[in-house]
């Protein structure tokens, strides 16, 4: 859907974990389907280690490419059964498509009262779901999830009522364009999300009867606060 004045839509291009996809997953409540095994754990772990980027493709109405760079973060998979660990890497800044505003217009002149060649500008805001308080928070999040088979999703609630959510696979267009503004993490890898899917069920597998699941997030020391746009494209991040 386009936005005001530079009719904004996004797309992940260069990051094959991500394509976009307009189905729904199938919520399941594990608790009620499923028996869980509590000497195991499925841990995930999303650190504050940079590792890359990821380019977000924004077009406007015209079809104008504009590129941001998002940094990638480490993650690290493991359980206590295999001892076995995977690496992927993963976003955690989500810009905020519907709530692009305007800035104050800069450069240019005035002649008779006249103003010319002054620039638009625009902000787009970015929120993110980091610790408040403690260098690392964990979630226990074996209880729900979304699952599909090329879409995987588990919520992250605070005490408070905040809520995140990890997600790999065939994103739902909907969840970047929602006028809630949930944080998430989107986890990639080379194959579509579907190497992070099957690394999960292949260790519930070989546990055999449901484990624990529970995903540790680090703090960071700087975050994406806005991004700030012209007509021709991106012209800074502003970290927090």
């Amino acid at each position: 859907m386009p936005l005001p004045e530079l009719g904004l839509s996004l797309s992940i291009t260069d990051s094959e974990g991500s394509p976009m996809y307009a189905g729904k997953g199938q919520r399941e409540h594990m608790g009620e389907t499923k028996m869980f095994n509590e000497s195991y754990t499925i841990t995930i772990t999303i650190s504050d280690e940079v590792v890359g980027s990821t380019t977000i493709d924004l077009f406007n109405d015209v079809g104008k490419k504009f590129s941001i760079d998002l940094p990638t973060y480490k993650m690290k998979l493991t359980d206590d059964k295999t001892n076995e660990e995977s690496l992927y890497t993963v976003t955690r800044d989500r810009l905020l498509l519907k709530e692009l505003r305007e800035k104050e217009s800069v450069g240019g002149f005035s002649l008779f009262g006249i103003q010319f060649f002054k620039k638009k500008q625009y902000v787009l805001p970015a929120v993110t779901f980091e610790p408040k308080f403690e260098k690392m928070e964990t979630y226990e999040v074996s209880r729900y999830r979304t699952l599909k088979e090329d879409y995987l999703s588990y919520p992250l609630k605070k005490v408070d009522g905040e809520t995140g959510y990890l997600v790999a696979g065939k994103v739902p267009q909907s969840l970047f364009e929602t006028e809630e503004p949930n944080q998430f993490f989107c986890v990639l890898d080379s194959q579509d999300g579907k190497t992070f899917i099957g690394d999960i069920l292949y260790r519930e597998k070989f546990i055999k009867i449901t484990p624990k699941v529970i995903v540790n997030v680090l703090k960071r020391e700087k975050k994406i606060k806005e991004v700030e746009l012209s007509e021709k494209g991106v012209t800074s991040l502003i970290y927090i």
